[in-house]
């Protein structure tokens, strides 16, 4: 059994990313988490004001949100009734990534999954930012779902990296249990200093050893600008799940959080599932 974390602040890109959710664990037992967190500094006068005298700050701010995990509950867990899911509403009156963590931490979560967008509406920048703050900071695999994703069934994934030092036998367990959830199909892309894709017999011991159960095509790819260079492997792979591990002072890590610190995370075109050792 699988323990899922969807953190939602009730927008059509979070509540897309909890869509994706259930049709990718079809068929499999989970429990999933339902969060969400909501801070003083979003809370207006005027909710004070329509507050009963009897009530708290905190009542005040807590009831709408509560009423609205508690229907999207109800709603989840009758339209998968014939799924083996179970759901619980969790609400946290916290900073969003304290709250994410406590929530990973005291229910054992193996998986966040939550969406991520191009900047449109006000609630739609705060959450985009919160999920690039999760990744950064929460050492849970987390999968992005881009802005206006629709799940496909999953054929074909893409694992990304560059040096050995990336790799973790340990973190890359889950998506191990991916590919054989779904049974698809896997690439390995090592990616050179040195843009053009090219595939190659041959492959470093690092990679085999890491994938040894696993059969896999190998490419390398040289001198194309990161971003770039992924989604153009994305797109001529025809790829459904990108997986990378993300740690301090690797590639990745300097490739999604230098100077262009978001740009792979709200401007790749497919799922991103983040490793970490």
């Amino acid at each position: 059994m699988k323990n899922i974390l969807l953190p939602t602040d009730f927008s059509a890109n979070s509540l897309n990313a909890i869509d994706y959710a259930m049709r990718f664990f079809a068929n499999w037992t989970c429990n999933f988490y339902i969060l969400n967190v909501q801070k003083v500094s979003e809370y207006i006068s005027d909710d004070l004001i329509s507050g009963s005298k009897t009530d708290t700050i905190y009542d005040s701010i807590v009831t709408d949100n509560k009423r609205l995990i508690i229907q999207l509950v109800k709603k989840l867990s009758k339209q998968y009734k014939s799924q083996s899911y179970t759901f619980h509403g969790l609400f946290d009156y916290d900073d969003f990534v304290s709250a994410v963590d406590q929530a990973v931490k005291f229910h054992s979560i193996d998986l966040i999954i939550m969406g991520t967008n191009g900047a449109t509406g006000a609630k739609e920048v705060i959450f985009g930012s919160n999920t690039l703050q999760i990744v950064r900071n929460i050492a849970c695999p987390t999968i992005t779902i881009p802005e206006n994703y629709t799940y496909t069934n999953i054929k074909s994934t893409l694992f990304s990296t560059k040096y050995c030092e990336d790799f973790s036998f340990e973190g890359i367990k889950i998506f191990k249990e991916m590919l054989n959830m779904h049974q698809c199909e896997l690439n390995v892309l090592e990616i050179d200093d040195d843009a053009i894709i090219t595939s190659v017999k041959e492959d470093n011991e690092c990679l085999r050893a890491l994938f040894t159960e696993y059969p896999y095509t190998y490419y390398r790819l040289q001198t194309i600008p990161g971003l770039i260079a992924v989604n153009t492997a994305t797109q001529l792979l025809k790829v459904d799940l990108h997986a990378v591990f993300i740690e301090k002072e690797t590639f990745l890590e300097r490739l999604m959080f230098g100077s262009d610190s978001s740009q792979l995370v709200y401007r790749t075109l497919i799922p991103l599932l983040f490793l970490h050792r």
